[in-house]
């Protein structure tokens, strides 16, 4: 059974682009062929990993925990016995940790990116379009795009949209004794009162949806945000711990020190799979739509581009993203991969349920990340 088309496109906006995920299939390629074939003379595939030359190393970025590094290190593992020329290490972290050092990378030194390619989420794709952080893709070599909609295809192919998360509330079913089923239980419930974990920094899981749902009460909106961050001011007795890793925030809710975040429902699955005494709402007004992207960063070398092109698509068969779907419970977005037998009932995988969540202005939130983290520091983190 093939993953259905969703009803609707995962539209970011984008820097100067009108939107991040326009309706584009067309895109630059890279001169990586070129290049490539240039200095692996005798090659006749044009494939750096092939020649006798110096090795083509190259770092790539994964999500750490929650199994996102087992399809990733196998794909990669496959390709470089295949391509004894290449070597790939891991990075892994968040990308809240991360895409800051990307930047401070980029701008100590262009041509020498921390990280080549990657896993990178919807804040982070935003933000790297802001930043001019992205290569554009190969489509001559990223040939499973093809069976991706495009509507997950971003403007010149900087980057491609293989999977949409789902953060809804993630609960201790264990101690809450009434189940929330409203953003409004985040923020107003006094069972929650202290007991409510945050992902420091993460607006988009709890700006976003009281912008959605309170925006207009509160005066509050993207253009005009500090309504909504003294709003969480004046409920900061709601907050009673900031997180900055999913072990962290997996460890408080387990323990029920946190009785409730908002987080992502794929991840929060492996870890009711693992025996966490979890559970997942989806709010009545809908959970937050999270594209994931993988791309190339920016000031790789041609050889590295090639090769990061090259797993790229090998990460985008239909194979690999079933698997990353079964490993980790996340909707992908290829039309070849099969849905998971276990997760056919998941809501996250349900195309009603991806039809009606709230989309977050990814291009405000990253072009104003400054901003509001002052914000927030200065009205909220003061009153913790």
């Amino acid at each position: 059974m093939s993953i259905q088309k969703p009803k609707r496109s995962y539209i970011l906006p984008a820097v100067s682009l009108a939107m991040m995920l326009a309706l584009s299939a067309c895109g630059g390629g890279n001169n990586a062929n070129n290049a490539a074939g240039n200095n692996a003379a005798g090659n006749p595939d044009n494939s750096p990993a092939a020649g006798s030359g110096e090795k083509v190393k190259l770092t790539m970025f994964i999500w750490a925990g929650s199994n996102q590094d087992v399809v990733p290190k196998e794909v990669v593992a496959e390709y470089v016995k295949n391509h004894p020329n290449v070597e790939v290490t891991f990075e892994e972290s968040s990308n809240s940790v991360m895409y800051p050092k990307m930047l401070a990378g980029k701008q100590a030194d262009a041509n020498n990116p921390i990280v080549n390619f990657g896993y990178f989420n919807a804040d982070a794709s935003a933000k790297g379009l802001n930043d001019d952080m992205w290569e554009p893709l190969d489509p001559a070599i990223v040939t499973n795009m093809k069976d991706i909609p495009e509507s997950f295809h971003t403007a010149d192919n900087k980057g491609i949209v293989w999977g949409v998360s789902s953060f809804a509330l993630v609960y201790n079913k264990d101690l809450v004794k009434t189940p929330p089923t409203s953003w409004n239980d985040l923020w107003g419930s006094e069972e929650f009162k202290g007991k409510t974990a945050l992902w420091d920094y993460m607006f988009y899981s709890y700006l976003s949806p009281l912008l959605a749902v309170k925006g207009e009460e509160l005066g509050a909106s993207y253009e005009n945000p500090e309504p909504a961050f003294q709003f969480w001011a004046d409920n900061s007795d709601q907050i009673g711990t900031l997180v900055t890793s999913n072990d962290q925030l997996k460890g408080l809710l387990d323990s029920g020190d946190a009785l409730i975040a908002p987080f992502s429902a794929q991840v929060a699955q492996t870890w009711i799979d693992g025996g966490s005494p979890l559970a997942v709402a989806y709010p009545e007004e809908g959970a937050i739509s999270f594209p994931y992207s993988l791309q190339v960063v920016k000031g790789s070398t041609p050889e590295q581009e090639k090769a990061a092109n090259e797993i790229i698509n090998e990460l985008l068969s239909a194979e690999a993203l079933s698997r990353y779907a079964e490993v980790t419970g996340t909707p992908v977005t290829s039309t070849a991969a099969a849905i998971p037998d276990k997760y056919k009932d998941d809501p996250s995988f349900s195309v009603e349920e991806q039809s009606k969540g709230i989309n977050p202005d990814w291009d405000s939130l990253a072009k104003n990340s400054s901003a509001w983290k002052d914000l927030w520091d200065r009205l909220v983190k003061t009153e913790l």
